[in-house]
């Protein structure tokens, strides 16, 4: 249900639990909801930011985001809602 950017309809999309170490992307919509969409939001993680993947938890259950000045664990759930373009 998030709110997508507008973007031109040639990128690629994915979430960011399919980026790959070191990648960065930009942010075209995050479909998480309540509290989850709230504290992304106010950490940053907002439509038209660029991401960047830092690292995966040993059993790859996690991920560890950054954003600007901020690092941020997710679980792949909500890694899985925040779809980047590649």
């Amino acid at each position: 249900q998030g709110i997508p950017c507008a973007a031109p309809s040639y990128f690629i999309y994915m979430n960011v639990w399919q980026l790959g170490l070191g990648k960065s992307a930009k942010i075209t919509r995050v479909s998480a909801g309540g509290g989850a969409a709230a504290r992304l939001y106010s950490l940053g993680f907002v439509c038209g930011s660029t991401v960047t993947v830092l690292g995966y938890s040993l059993l790859k259950s996690s991920v560890l985001l950054g954003c600007g000045a901020v690092r941020l664990a997710v679980r792949k759930s909500l890694a899985l809602k925040i779809e980047v373009e590649a």
